[in-house]
């Protein structure tokens, strides 16, 4: 169990990012590609970064926005083969994102499909980071999408729609929206009553 009381800098953090067929999980839209960086005493200790095939067409406008095309997929294992080590990844940790709940609801829903519930894994309510509610109460409403808010911010932003280069760049985004907090050594609830 993870206290709020507990610094940053002593919880396991997961930045997750997923790439999706469309915007609804609970309408039949699937993951695509899924980047993860798991942090322990503020060091990366493992990533993932993988392509699935989600066992239904990939529109034109997802090709245009990721640059991931149909043929990337041809030959992908399903999320199942990859569920284990996601699972795995995500253990015991404070997971964040980028609007971390449309990536924590499509994880859910391809759970579900296999049969498996994450919140066993992260929680049934599970502590998540969400990076763009911090820079909306920071900078306001406007210009906060990850590339614009890393840009602003100086963080390198390499590769945008893409998996674990989001996840990367999130984790730098984070490490810039609490330096006003006290940087690493904040506690989790500074940094959820600054969201």
């Amino acid at each position: 169990m993870i206290s709020l009381l507990s610094r940053l800098l002593d919880v396991p953090l997961a930045f997750v990012d997923v790439e999706t067929t469309g915007a609804s999980a609970d309408f039949g839209d699937r993951v695509i590609e899924i980047g993860i960086a798991r942090y322990e005493a503020g060091q990366l200790v493992a990533t993932m970064d993988e392509l699935i095939d989600p066992a239904r067409a990939l529109s034109p406008t997802i090709t245009r926005i990721t640059g991931i095309s149909a043929d990337m997929l041809v030959g992908r294992p399903r999320f199942a083969a990859f569920a284990p080590r996601i699972r795995a990844l995500l253990d015991g940790c404070v997971v964040v994102g980028h609007n971390v709940l449309f990536d924590i609801s499509f994880l859910r829903v391809e759970h579900k499909r296999l049969g498996c519930d994450l919140a066993e894994v992260v929680g049934p309510r599970a502590l998540a980071i969400d990076t763009l509610q911090l820079a909306r109460r920071r900078f306001g409403r406007g210009g906060n999408g990850l590339s614009m808010l890393a840009t602003r911010l100086g963080v390198p932003c390499t590769t945008a729609h893409r998996a674990l280069a989001d996840a990367m760049t999130t984790a730098g985004v984070l490490a810039r929206l609490i330096e006003p907090l006290g940087g690493w050594g904040s506690s989790l609830a500074d940094v959820f009553s600054a969201a």
